[in-house]
């Protein structure tokens, strides 16, 4: 297979820069199929596939460690079945992990559309002249607008928030409370009788 590939090829295919695939050489994962006296490193279609390969592992989140013990998977192996074996092992939990990211990524988008939205909503409802604070009052306002609306100390809202939060805390505590057998204990004052 021609070496006829640059780093800028290899950067420019996938979106790195020539300094992170540098540093993936550093690091064991790529190495260029021919390096000349003049130290120009030039890499083949295999190596650009590699590359992607570990770009899309890191989109996914994975370490260094795992991406390197995925890309030796084939190590040891002697037999297809040793192989196919070993993939299923390894992979499968990349799998799970990778499905777990995509229903966060996916509660993060609809949580981000919905906050637009409600934004564009309290905008049209009360005025953009008032404070970025009464953003994050509107009823139902998604998790990301109460977050990054609020500012301490601002309006007086912090005090609201803070009696809010209160509030919230002493319901919950309220339940558990409730729902413990609580033992006799004798009025503030009042001396318990001995036993007859």
């Amino acid at each position: 297979m021609a070496a006829d590939l640059s780093s800028g090829d290899l950067a420019r295919a996938t979106g790195n820069t020539v300094r992170t695939i540098r540093f993936y050489e550093e690091e064991g994962l790529l190495k260029p199929a021919d390096v000349s006296e003049g130290g120009h490193r030039r890499y083949t279609e295999h190596d650009l596939d590699r590359l992607q390969l570990i770009t899309d592992l890191r989109e996914l989140g994975l370490a260094l460690g795992e991406i390197r013990s995925i890309l030796e998977l084939r190590t040891g192996c002697h037999t297809a079945a040793e192989f196919a074996i070993r993939f299923q092992q390894v992979l499968a939990g990349h799998l799970e992990q990778a499905q777990r990211r995509l229903e966060r990524l996916r509660r993060m988008k609809k949580e981000m559309l919905d906050a637009l939205e409600a934004i564009q909503e309290r905008l049209s409802s009360t005025g953009a002249e008032q404070c970025a604070c009464a953003v994050a009052e509107a009823a139902h306002a998604p998790r990301i607008v109460r977050v990054l609306a609020r500012q301490q100390g601002c309006c007086g809202h912090a005090e609201h928030h803070a009696a809010e939060q209160a509030a919230r805390e002493q319901a919950q505590a309220l339940p558990a409370a409730t729902s413990a057998p609580a033992e006799a204990q004798p009025a503030e004052g009042v001396r318990p009788r001995p036993d007859r």
